[in-house]
């Protein structure tokens, strides 16, 4: 992906100098003796814990897109290491651009080095995407209607939060559209064609008219991919569903690791409800990884029931697990990705 080093530059160094300076506050206003002695007591063994964690996330992610691919009827077994590369490449290039807008280019582009065709690489992209999103809605909705916390926050968070809950019910609702009507993309295409104006230009530029049928063959490709779904069982789905929640259950126990690390009675009700708001907010957040909200965000929640003088280190801490330690191997596999043929 030559050209979109430039733009990944500039959004490392955005998201690296928003989250060094938000945790650079936070760390002056809560670090102080009592901070060196938890640190001191710290148990490397969680430390441990937190890295196999979220290398068993890689894994989880990396099996869930090849049972996607599975499920929507690959025929070729898509290799775990593939999807786990793509994962990671996909997580770096989400990661480093505003509101996650590389996500979707990074991971169509990977699964098509993978062997798939663009339209299927799109069909898998838009399964993963539609499962995911189906999980945080469900979960979102729990924390709204269910718990009332979430409802009765007046903080900016919570507002955020409530915001974001919507936009993503209109986007979950969206996927379903086009998975429900697979064909869209195919018709739009056809009627442009068969449009008097462009007919004349179609015909008489060759590479139009290349591209142009490049994208019906493409359409076509997506069509018959997620048009599968209504041929096959729901139960075909229920795999890489039950591994989407896998990998947020272990993603969210990430946090009562570190805190149970640091000393902390765990709260773990409350831990996995301010990170599901948190995790929620950080896509619609115009800055790469959603650095500085998440950190804060993160401060403003947890400063109720995290003593001061860990606050700062946890968050670090969940920051470098949960975000910084994918991405750096994101940015590795990258290299990886682009010379794989």
């Amino acid at each position: 992906m030559p050209n979109s080093m430039p733009v990944s530059k500039r959004g490392i160094f955005v998201s690296l100098a928003l989250s060094v300076g938000s945790l650079a506050l936070i760390m002056f206003f809560t670090v102080d003796e009592k901070t060196v002695e938890s640190v001191l007591r710290l148990d490397p063994g969680f430390l441990v814990i937190a890295t196999l964690m979220v290398a068993v996330l890689w894994g989880v992610e990396g099996l869930r897109i090849k049972a996607i691919a599975h499920s929507l009827g690959y025929t070729d077994p898509l290799p775990l290491r593939d999807g786990t590369r793509v994962y990671l490449v996909t997580f770096f290039f989400a990661g480093i651009t505003p509101m996650a807008v590389g996500e979707w280019p990074a991971q169509v582009y990977g699964l098509c080095r993978s062997g798939l065709s663009a339209g299927e690489s799109t069909a898998v992209s838009l399964v993963r995407a539609f499962l995911t999103k189906s999980v945080f809605v469900l979960a979102a909705a729990f924390l709204l209607f269910v718990d009332g916390r979430a409802a009765q926050g007046s903080g900016p968070i919570f507002i955020l939060f409530r915001y974001a809950f919507w936009v993503m019910i209109a986007t979950t609702a969206v996927y379903l559209l086009l998975m429900w009507r697979a064909g869209l993309a195919q018709s739009l295409l056809q009627k442009l064609q068969q449009f008097r104006h462009f007919q004349s230009f179609y015909e008489k530029r060759p590479k139009v008219r290349r591209f142009v049928d490049n994208l019906l063959n493409e359409a076509n490709h997506f069509q018959d991919t997620v048009g599968y779904i209504n041929k096959q069982n729901g139960l075909r789905f229920l795999v890489p569903m039950l591994l989407t929640v896998l990998f947020w259950g272990i993603f969210y126990s990430i946090a009562p690791v570190l805190l149970a690390g640091l000393g902390v009675a765990v709260d773990f009700h409350t831990t996995i409800a301010w990170q599901v708001m948190i995790m929620l907010v950080i896509p619609y957040v115009p800055i790469p990884g959603g650095s500085g909200v998440a950190e804060f965000g993160l401060a403003t929640l947890f400063a109720a029931f995290v003593p001061a003088s860990v606050l700062g280190v946890f968050i670090l801490a969940w920051r470098f697990f949960t975000y910084y330690l994918t991405l750096i191997f994101g940015a590795i596999f990258m290299g990886g990705l682009g010379k794989k043929v």
